[in-house]
């Protein structure tokens, strides 16, 4: 009888442990199915397009062209209710009031569109005020000046407020309407005045002007929105999809504002303008100033303020993978038990705590008994696992412990004095033979590892002279020698990462080498990693060494040769990157510390010693290694944002495999480096370039970002997977404009 009602209740263990999966199920909610059948009910399979603007003579046409094509169920923003009567009668039409001389009435009217598409998603997004004949100087019923309102501040409240509801379609296009102006060139913001003035009377420029001029009231509003299409691509089109744009109508009697919004070729890029050309739709080149981030920045922000605007928060798509989050969660819980001990000890905000936190006395009994719990078992468990790890896995090198990356100090600068005037004279040398037809490559880091390899590929081909950015000539010139290079078309140069005014005095042999012959490519590739370091070690300029050599030396090298590039047929930047620095990645959020910067408390407070990390806390070796790439990574983006549209330059970041036989990592245990590979090719089975990094198949990443015209893409994050592929950059990746 024992042995049967034990075997019972073993059945019924296995049995409920079976349906485990099943806990979660639910039963169709019944609301959910009414409200699908409704949106069934009224829009059928149509697309759903708001466009204001519905009554005007552009607006009427396109609605009309858009209702003969049997797709679409369009809502109509018309300026009085006297137009209300007049609209189009038509079953897919539904004309709503929408005044964009008053903020309240855009919030009424987005307010009856939530309400109207009874959940569904929002396909298109029309933005358009149509040109008053008058030239006189009129208000809005918000005080403001009646052109920049209606063209500029109400369409931005609109945009604000129903972004949102764009985000579930898979083919959502947003346009800001303008009309053509008489003269692009008198448009001028300056510093913005006039919107940090709250841009109210006696104010009715957006330069802060009171003297009216209709005509760069108009040419202003029309740069205002072409800067927060601009922005807006940039801020949220990686995330949410969404296809921003601008048109600019040529003529109210041609069909270019529905071909926008209908054809395939409307939602093929984002973030650029359209006009036409007869009936034919094409792109229209915007002036630079169209694509000033700082003043597109400035703009969105002071337009928050004086439409008092909700934007939604930019959405980061997490991974849905248990393991990445628990280590989120534990991860999480470090991160704050470290911010409460900041506090404390030094009495200053944390990163999430706006003030100082006065801890009670029942949290100063949980820290203590923490701290006490913490002590034993570091020194009771801790021991017999550093123990047995030891035993097991072998001890850690002691350049792991120590750092291998030595600080410099005045001594040895001054004796490589001799080593760098000794290599400006092969310099002047080398400057008679660099070839005018091939094309010029920087590559940081050129004499170990990846950087070797990519540069012995780079020469290979014949097409280009290479210049190796090293801190040991010796040691370069033994490489070349060993792996063949082509001495004509390579030049060492001495270049110490760990120093600003190292990184100074190479850019400028840089130039004086190339003369007027332009930079082709620059390969951000230089790093280190000390994962063991204990303590934080410093550079020649007192900031933390990783950040320093990897990251910021970096930001240094490109903003000093970029101008180099501007003459360049086909110039390209890639920072090599790590997916240590994306958190939705096993490698980046599935081991810990995960790459974070919080709100860069540690640049904020100058990044000095004693400030040891980007997010102000205490020194991490591994995270201060994952910010670095991080923050390179955002480099990537922003630079794209800010200056590809100016300088032509293309802008990636890449990530070649974890090559683990490298110098990059010669402070972890031998046994990672042996067998770290085999698990990375037969248990995950990606990537060859994380198995033989020797192999010509390590450096073909980096060097295809270089010498391939398909690989010229813009603002990519790029890694190899057996072979090479593009993605779009990790969601931690993406600075919030």
């Amino acid at each position: 009888m024992m042995r049967t009602s034990f075997a019972f209740l073993a059945l019924l263990a296995s049995t409920a442990s079976a349906f485990q999966f099943m806990k979660n199920w639910k039963l169709p909610s019944r609301s959910k199915a009414n409200a699908e059948k409704l949106v069934q009910e009224r829009f059928g399979d149509k697309k759903l397009v708001v466009l204001a603007g519905a009554d005007s003579e552009l607006g009427q046409k396109t609605v009309k062209s858009l209702l003969d094509t049997g797709d679409y169920h369009v809502v109509g923003g018309v300026s009085c209710e006297e137009n209300l009567g007049s609209c189009l009668k038509n079953d897919d039409f539904t004309p709503l009031l929408c005044n964009m001389d008053s903020f309240q009435s855009v919030r009424e009217f987005c307010k009856e569109v939530e309400d109207f598409r009874l959940g569904k998603s929002l396909d298109r997004l029309v933005c358009y005020a149509p040109t008053s004949v008058e030239d006189q100087l009129k208000w809005s019923q918000d005080g403001h000046e009646h052109i920049m309102q209606s063209k500029f501040l109400s369409p931005f409240l609109m945009t604000g407020l129903l972004l949102d509801s764009l985000e579930a379609s898979f083919d959502a296009r947003l346009t800001l309407v303008c009309d053509e102006g008489s003269d692009a060139k008198i448009a001028d913001l300056k510093d913005l005045s006039g919107f940090e003035g709250k841009f109210e009377k006696p104010v009715t420029m957006a330069d802060g002007a009171t003297e009216f001029n209709a005509d760069k009231a108009k040419e202003d509003a029309k740069l205002c929105q072409k800067l927060l299409t601009h922005f807006l691509h940039e801020k949220y089109h990686k995330l949410n999809h969404v296809s921003f744009s601008n048109f600019q109508v040529n003529s109210e009697k041609n069909d270019g504002l529905f071909h926008v919004i209908h054809d395939q070729k409307g939602a093929q890029k984002s973030g650029i303008s359209w006009t036409t050309e007869g009936e034919k739709l094409v792109e229209f080149k915007n002036a630079a100033k169209a694509y000033d981030l700082d003043t597109a920045y400035k703009l969105f922000h002071l337009s928050q303020k004086l439409t008092d605007a909700q934007w939604p928060q930019v959405k980061v798509v997490n991974s849905p993978c248990p393991t990445l989050k628990v280590i989120g969660a534990v991860t999480k819980g470090k991160v704050k038990k470290q911010e409460l001990k900041r506090m404390r000890e030094l009495g200053r905000p944390g990163i999430s705590e706006p003030e100082v936190i006065k801890p009670t006395k029942r949290q100063k009994v949980i820290a203590f008994a923490d701290k006490a719990v913490s002590f034993v078992a570091k020194n009771t468990v801790g021991r017999v696992a550093k123990v047995a790890t030891s035993k097991m896995l072998g001890e850690f090198p002691e350049e792991a412990l120590q750092g291998s990356f030595d600080e410099i100090s005045d001594t040895d600068i001054r004796e490589l004095e001799a080593e760098i005037f000794a290599q400006i004279t092969k310099e002047e040398v080398a400057k008679e033979k660099i070839d005018p037809k091939k094309k010029l490559v920087v590559i940081t880091g050129a004499s170990s590892g990846l950087g070797r390899k990519t540069a012995l590929a780079l020469l290979r081909t014949g097409d280009y002279h290479v210049i190796g950015a090293v801190r040991d000539l010796d040691k370069m010139e033994a490489v070349a020698e060993l792996d063949g290079f082509d001495l004509e078309n390579f030049t060492p140069m001495y270049c110490e990462m760990n120093s600003f005014e190292s990184v100074r005095e190479f850019c400028k042999n840089v130039d004086e080498l190339r003369g007027d012959k332009p930079l082709d490519r620059l390969i951000c590739n230089a790093g280190v990693y000390q994962p063991s370091l204990r303590l934080a070690k410093w550079s020649k300029d007192g900031h933390e060494q990783t950040m320093q050599i990897n990251f910021l030396s970096h930001f240094l090298i490109i903003s000093l040769l970029m101008n180099g590039m501007a003459k360049s047929d086909d110039p390209r930047v890639t920072m090599v990157g790590s997916v240590t620095g994306n958190d939705n990645t096993v490698g980046g959020g599935g081991v810990y510390p995960i790459a974070d910067l919080h709100d860069l408390d540690g640049f904020k407070a100058g990044f000095k010693k004693p400030v040891e990390m980007a997010d102000g806390y205490g020194f991490i070796g591994a995270k201060a290694y994952k910010d670095s790439k991080l923050c390179l990574m955002i480099l990537g983006n922003f630079l794209h944002a800010k200056y590809h549209e100016s300088t032509g330059i293309a802008f990636s970041t890449m990530y070649p495999g974890c090559i683990a036989e490298s110098p990059l990592f010669r402070e972890k245990r031998t046994w990672f480096r042996k067998f770290f590979p085999l698990f990375m090719k037969f248990i995950t089975g990606m990537s060859l370039a994380c198995v033989f990094y020797c192999k010509e198949y390590t450096c073909y990443t980096v060097f295809s970002t270089f010498a391939f015209p398909h690989w010229l893409c813009i603002n990519r994050w790029f890694c190899w997977r057996a072979r090479g592929r593009s993605t779009s950059l990790p969601s931690n990746a993406r600075p919030t404009l």
